[in-house]
């Protein structure tokens, strides 16, 4: 028997008391951490749809300009054709 005065029984509740109280902080840091990430995504998303709706918008009142046609390739001269008096 410890001399401590505590009996043993004493000393291992104590320790569970002192475990059960931990894990009780630790869930609570967790569950607190879980919110602060769930609101900053929040946070992001409106911002996010935000930016998309304005930019929708904005495309609907300038649309982009019609694509260029791409022009007709060169015709190729033929080699029989090629000379000195074409260069001129």
């Amino acid at each position: 028997m410890p001399q401590n005065g505590k009996t043993e029984a004493e000393a291992k509740l104590a320790r569970a008391q002192l475990k059960a109280r931990d894990a009780k902080l630790a869930m609570s840091e967790a569950a607190r951490e879980a919110k602060r990430v769930e609101d900053n995504t929040a946070r992001l998303r409106a911002l996010r749809l935000e930016r998309d709706a304005r930019e929708a918008a904005e495309r609907a009142a300038n649309p982009p300009p019609p694509a260029k046609k791409k022009s007709a390739k060169a015709k190729s001269i033929p080699v029989e054709e090629l000379n000195a008096a074409n260069d001129k």
